[in-house]
């Protein structure tokens, strides 16, 4: 199991990566900075426990739960959809 685990994050977390430096940077498309920002919100909401962990979206599961794993409090101290540099800078930290 923990070899799979990290496999995952050695595949998935430089794509992550990859799409929230572009989007800091100004050059993501508009649908990776939506896909992104939909995950982050999914991830508030289940932090928040507004939603169950096994309803969210298989597409980013690996993203949602490493956020939930290692940026939990940061997650609970977002008030709004509007996700500053700030943020996504703070999320990068966490995924290098």
């Amino acid at each position: 199991m923990y070899l799979a685990q990290l496999s995952t994050l050695q595949t998935q977390a430089p794509f992550y990566i990859n799409i929230i430096e572009n989007i800091i940077s100004g050059k993501s498309n508009v649908e990776n900075k939506n896909n992104i920002d939909s995950a982050i919100s999914e991830a508030i909401e289940v932090a928040k426990e507004q939603k169950n962990v096994f309803s969210i979206n298989n597409n980013h599961y690996f993203f949602i739960t490493t956020l939930l794993s290692k940026f939990k409090e940061e997650l609970l101290q977002i008030e709004n959809n509007n996700y500053s540099n700030q943020i996504y800078s703070k999320i990068l930290d966490t995924l290098k």
